[in-house]
């Protein structure tokens, strides 16, 4: 036999294991009611989309997400072309979802909220993606911590706008490094050229071919600095405190910088940072939803990190969550903490305290599950008990993974030139059919017929299943099926 045949029997017979091996695990899959995860259409149907208790549907079967972030230019036609071409190598990969995150500063020149560029390389990737059978999602990146930017005009004509820190000081942002002009969110030119801004994109598109639609990334104040103390914080907190009868001289705001601890960390101010920053991501749903209609889906990035700065991110974690209205998706940063180096168990417990008490039907999962660079230290077998956690504490929506893209120059991509996976995703990547079945395991063991309320928001490791005292559990308190039994957990 010669070599080009022996080269042919050996791809046919890889070929025809891997059809075997996908035809008896979607087998095990449909005997426990499930479809296989990251499936994807061969037609393109969005009528047949729906997102409920917790999962995204087509045509009433559950479809896990495994969704990319490739980070590009979405303005310009060679990044978008360039893209198109690689998602034949993405849909091999099981990716079935493409987030496409779309800075302001490239779509808007002059901050105005008016496109000032053709959408047409957009629209082009969103049909790409959509008539290959894969789910477009929809970003926008609109704040200045954390790697966005504000276009450069818009400052000129709003050199008010600058959030301002307790020493009464403009601020960059010098949390991440990139030394940003960091805006206040109580600017009120602001938030109106934003929400244009998101309402122009959406009108560019095909809403319906967007499975959801993501508000700013990782909406916060920043970590490392108190902010923001400017007159148009002053004004609408002056405001919220007389909507809400709040008169106590304990909790105005000083006159002068810089301004005290007591008042920095003040219950009263902190709750009210919390809600007007639940607002202002609910008036970026608004936005999609002006254009997309009241039925769009939409995810919120909730950013729980170091305990002891969190008050500084986003006021008080529990009031922002119960303020955040617009939400069907919650995904969850950190997964993993970078501070104590264990899994992040205080933000889903936080998350899963404020659904349970609300009764929202949240999707619970992940802003960047993994990405290229905050877990190229761990091993594998780390690597593994964050997924792992992920599917228990989540509601097996979807798995993100950023950025997408092949360079092994840039530490922020998760595959090399070749598109052979970095440590990072090869753990997803070459294991993926062991993670469908950990996904199907995890929702077929975990149930949820009830739930109560927990009445801390600190995380535990003790907790009593059934009235046994176990070391650790992946549940959030509840009332749930496991094994054909009703199983009550608590803490302790």
């Amino acid at each position: 036999m010669d070599k080009q045949n022996i080269s042919y029997n050996v791809r046919h017979a890889q070929r025809t294991f891997r059809i075997r091996r996908q035809w008896i695990l979607g087998m095990l899959l449909c005997a426990l009611g499930m479809p296989h995860a990251t499936a994807q259409e061969e037609t393109p149907d969005y009528t047949k989309w729906s997102i409920h208790d917790g999962k995204f549907y087509v045509d009433g079967k559950w479809v896990f997400l495994k969704a990319a972030k490739p980070l590009i230019n979405y303005a310009d036609a060679s990044n978008v072309s360039a893209l198109i071409k690689k998602l034949e190598i993405l849909k091999e990969k099981h990716y079935n979802a493409i987030e496409m995150n779309c800075y302001w500063h490239h779509f808007d020149k002059n901050g105005d909220g008016i496109i000032d560029v053709s959408l047409m390389p957009l629209r082009s990737i969103i049909n790409a993606v959509y008539n290959r059978g894969m789910y477009p999602c929809l970003s926008v990146e609109t704040y200045a911590v954390g790697g966005g930017n504000i276009p450069d005009d818009f400052w000129s004509r709003n050199p008010d706008a600058y959030a301002i820190d307790s020493k009464g000081n403009q601020v960059s942002d010098t949390e991440y490094g990139f030394g940003t002009r960091v805006v206040s969110i109580y600017h009120e030119g602001y938030r109106n050229a934003v929400h244009r801004y998101i309402s122009s994109l959406a009108r560019g598109v095909d809403t319906r071919k967007i499975l959801y639609f993501e508000t700013t990334v990782e909406p916060q104040y920043m970590g490392n600095t108190a902010i923001c103390y400017s007159e148009n914080a002053r004004r609408e907190y002056n405001k919220w405190r007389e909507e809400n009868g709040i008169t106590d001289a304990a909790s105005a705001m000083p006159e002068t910088f810089p301004m005290p601890q007591s008042f920095v960390k003040n219950e009263t101010w902190n709750k009210f940072r919390a809600q007007f920053l639940a607002r202002w991501v609910n008036e970026d749903a608004e936005a999609y939803r002006s254009v997309a209609g009241e039925s769009a889906h939409v995810a919120v990035d909730y950013l729980d990190a170091n305990e002891s700065v969190q008050y500084l991110r986003d006021g008080n974690p529990i009031e922002f969550l119960r303020a955040l209205t617009c939400a069907n998706i919650i995904q969850i940063n950190w997964t993993w903490n970078l501070e104590t180096k264990s899994l992040n168990h205080k933000a889903y417990d936080r998350v899963w305290q404020v659904k349970n008490e609300t009764g929202r039907d949240w999707a619970v999962a992940e802003h960047m599950t993994f990405n290229g660079n905050d877990f190229t230290n761990l091993t594998d077998e780390k690597r593994r008990l964050i997924l792992e956690n992920t599917l228990q504490r989540g509601t097996r929506f979807s798995w993100e993974f950023t950025n997408v893209n092949n360079s092994t120059a840039d530490g922020f991509s998760l595959y090399y030139d070749d598109f052979t996976p970095k440590p990072t995703i090869a753990t997803v990547d070459n294991n993926w059919d062991h993670w469908v079945e950990r996904i199907a395991y995890w929702e077929n063991q975990l149930s949820p017929v009830g739930n109560i309320q927990a009445e801390k928001t600190a995380p535990w490791t003790i907790y009593s299943i059934n009235g046994t005292i176990v070391r650790h559990s992946p549940l959030p308190p509840g009332i749930y099926i496991i094994n054909g039994r009703k199983t009550l957990v608590t803490r302790h």
